[in-house]
């Protein structure tokens, strides 16, 4: 059986042996719980992120250097999605996608594990729809790449609850410690 511990967010399921009869957790369980939310590699906001309403998100795989997609492979392979999937000859492709930003976050998180990604802006949201329909497929010489394209408005939201949490966890672990340290000194 399992207990769900920390109130106002995700829930860390501790086991009830890791519980001892006054409710509180045993502090080695504590220790690696405090250690696993310390090394989570969150992405910090200082307000709600800005809206976007017609922007995507290329989330470029974390084995891809960015020296083999850069912005204008990418861009190359957003003109060919645009240009399979239009309906209507007389719309000037190049026109469709606004600009595309490098956002390094293996960089800014530390960490090869994270994505790095691509905010691409689209001049509508039937452009953002059409991009987003399927992911994008990259073919160079010996590999394949997959490039999941997101709503930047949702993968954004998401990112900054995230970031709600691990304020709300950090706060707890350090009046946690604050009472800790006031027990052992009575």
């Amino acid at each position: 059986m399992y207990f769900s511990y920390f109130p106002g967010g995700v829930n860390y399921d501790v086991p009830c042996e890791e519980i001892d009869e006054n409710g509180q957790m045993k502090i080695e369980t504590y220790q690696k719980l405090k250690n696993r939310l310390n090394t989570r590699k969150v992405w910090y906001f200082t307000g709600p992120p800005e809206k976007k309403p017609h922007a995507l998100i290329a989330i470029i795989p974390s084995y891809v250097s960015t020296t083999i997609i850069n912005h204008q492979r990418l861009l190359d392979c957003l003109y060919d999605r645009l240009k399979t999937s239009s309906n209507n000859d007389d719309v000037d492709i190049e026109q469709r996608i606004l600009s595309i930003e490098f956002v390094p976050l293996s960089c800014v998180l530390d960490s090869h594990e994270i994505s790095d990604q691509f905010i691409i802006d689209c001049d509508s949201n039937e452009t953002k729809q059409q991009l987003m329909d399927k992911p994008l497929k990259l073919d160079l010489k010996k590999q394949s790449i997959t490039i999941e394209l997101q709503s930047y408005d949702e993968n954004m939201q998401k990112e900054y609850n995230k970031s709600i949490k691990a304020e709300r966890y950090r706060e707890l672990i350090k009046n946690h410690d604050a009472a800790v340290k006031r027990t052992s000194n009575k």
